[in-house]
């Protein structure tokens, strides 16, 4: 098992392929950079939660600087006011913290979480994930169209599966994202298993979760977090009495 040293290296140097990798051909933006969130926290948290997001979005009025070149984990997710600083993109984080806080505590189910506005110190979760976005250059429109999405994996595939595998989490949720990464994964369509609102397939000892952008608005909030939580839950128990965990 690697130390927490290693794993910090590993971020290090992760972090220095994205700043070479993502490269603007209109020289208008500069990546920002992405990963586990807090090193020493994700360490300590089992299980590990990678959530595989579109795209980050730069914006002046919500404090970043416009044109990229800052830091996902440091500058936003890592902060003690991430809560307050959400602004705008509170739909999409709120489902994150719900899922990823059921799932690090014992599984726990939406109907028994208080809501994050009543509990502030929820939103603390995110500093235990890992997260990273496919496209690293700033989104500076918010938009439907996935080809940039897919044309960014396309071109930098190899980096976001050494950040899967570097950073070695039990559990990857894509959201709207994961089957981008299927044919690198060797996942084939008889590897994937319907349950509920979601997909999943498990390879190597890992489950990936083939869920909606947490921002969606095609199911409730409760359905979508405990749709994720059930199956990791389920998976979980088999796996480790199985002794694979």
């Amino acid at each position: 098992m690697r130390n927490l040293t290693e794993l910090r290296e590993i971020c290090e140097n992760i972090e220095k392929e994205i700043w070479d990798t993502y490269v603007d051909e209109n020289g208008k933006a500069d990546p920002i950079i992405d990963g586990i969130v807090d090193i020493e926290k994700f360490q300590a948290t089992s299980p590990k939660i990678l959530w595989i997001l579109k795209e980050p979005y730069d914006d002046e009025e919500d404090g970043f600087a416009s044109g990229g070149g800052w830091h996902f984990s440091n500058d936003f997710l890592a902060k003690d006011d991430f809560y307050t600083r959400m602004g705008r993109s509170r739909a999409t984080w709120h489902p994150i913290i719900y899922v990823s806080y059921g799932i690090i505590n014992n599984f726990m189910k939406y109907d028994s979480m208080e809501y994050i506005r009543n509990d502030l110190t929820m939103a603390e979760i995110i500093k235990q994930i890992a997260i990273i976005n496919v496209k690293k250059l700033p989104g500076f429109t918010r938009t439907y169209d996935f080809s940039p999405i897919a044309n960014a994996y396309q071109k930098n595939k190899a980096l976001l599966h050494k950040q899967i595998e570097q950073y070695n989490p039990d559990i990857v949720i894509g959201a709207s994202t994961m089957r981008l990464f299927y044919d690198e994964l060797g996942i084939k369509q008889d590897d994937i298993i319907k349950n509920r609102s979601i997909d999943y397939s498990i390879k190597r000892n890992r489950i990936y979760i083939d869920a909606y952008h947490p921002g969606q608005t095609q199911i409730t909030r409760d359905k979508y977090v405990n749709d994720i939580i059930i199956t990791t839950e389920n998976y979980w128990i088999k796996n480790k009495n199985n002794g694979s965990h």
